[in-house]
């Protein structure tokens, strides 16, 4: 099992959100403590081009951006956002 953190952005976008989207992506948060790697049902998990221990988890419109380090069992939440169109990812 994964520990979880919380980037100081990833935090403030947290809080902007409707209570909902939060309840929402709190569950999928503790799946991917479980198992960061495998994308299960209404959450698609990518790995982000360019790197080799980034990924991104989609939740509806929401994606989640993180960073899995194996050696301390850790995963960082990096960014969370909305996709609005496809430049996005920067």
């Amino acid at each position: 099992m994964f520990a979880l953190q919380l980037s100081r952005t990833a935090q403030k976008a947290l809080d902007k959100l409707p209570p909902n989207a939060t309840k929402k992506i709190f569950i999928h948060l503790e799946e991917i403590k479980r198992d960061p790697y495998r994308p299960r049902p209404r959450a698609d998990i990518v790995p982000v081009e360019g790197s080799d221990n980034h990924y991104r988890l989609r939740v509806g419109k929401l994606r989640i951006e993180y960073e899995v380090f194996n050696s301390v069992n850790t995963i960082k939440i990096s960014k969370i956002f909305q996709k609005k169109r496809k430049s996005d990812y920067r």
